[in-house]
């Protein structure tokens, strides 16, 4: 699953690596939770562009977006089938740009679970699939919202979690973000647990637990258990 990660790379740095002709202003964050605004790339009419959406999925035919529970995840197993998730898949997917992702352990002796930081080796950005999808809010404005993908945990996950975001490879970029209906034969091949080569896994503070904590300390390791 995916329910916390970390963007600390600047705006000109992220356009550079994804080649997007635009992108919103942002400030590096080491604490994103659901139903904040996060940074996406698409591919558009203009070229590839990064933008800001609500992380917590709203299917376009809900009749009340407030009513919809927080979908931050959506399986790559069934989201080719779900209607929740379906139309979306078929035609509006994202990457979701970030520095790392957090997971949390059950360990033995200890009351609260331990949380555990994930990313690259070589600090490049993690390119993690999402879809998303447009609803009129109550007062008839456009809302944005996006969910990332999981599936099964590669070697450097399965100690901690039996589940990972679905991390893309460069060269997956645009079979994946070309706008409109594709092969879902062929998108179902993209989204398999990512190698683990360039991936490391380490302790880190408890202090992550609390959403309102921000700040690179909490990228800190306190014990490298991977």
């Amino acid at each position: 699953m995916c329910g916390r990660f970390a963007l600390n790379y600047n705006p000109v740095t992220l356009a550079d690596w994804y080649q997007a002709t635009s992108m919103p202003d942002f400030v590096a964050r080491y604490n994103i939770a659901p139903s904040t605004r996060i940074v996406v790339i698409r591919d558009t009419d203009e070229g590839r562009v990064g933008s800001l959406m609500r992380w917590g999925f709203i299917p376009a035919w809900a009749k009340d977006p407030a009513a919809v529970p927080m979908l931050n995840n959506a399986r790559c197993e069934t989201v080719a089938v779900k209607p929740t998730f379906r139309q979306a898949f078929q035609r509006r997917r994202c990457i979701v740009p970030a520095s790392g992702f957090y997971e949390w352990q059950a360990l033995p002796g200890q009351k609260t679970k331990q949380p555990f930081y994930l990313s690259h080796q070589d600090c490049t950005p993690m390119s993690l699939a999402g879809i998303w999808e447009t609803v009129l809010t109550a007062d008839g404005e456009r809302l944005d919202t996006c969910a990332i993908l999981t599936t099964g945990a590669n070697a450097v996950m399965q100690p901690i979690h039996d589940r990972m975001p679905v991390m893309l490879a460069r060269d997956s970029w645009d079979a994946w973000l070309i706008p409109g209906p594709v092969n879902i034969g062929q998108l179902h091949a993209l989204m398999a647990p990512p190698s683990p080569e360039n991936m490391q896994a380490y302790g880190v503070s408890t202090a992550v637990n609390r959403v309102a904590n921000e700040g690179p300390e909490l990228l800190e390791p306190i014990d490298t258990l991977f």
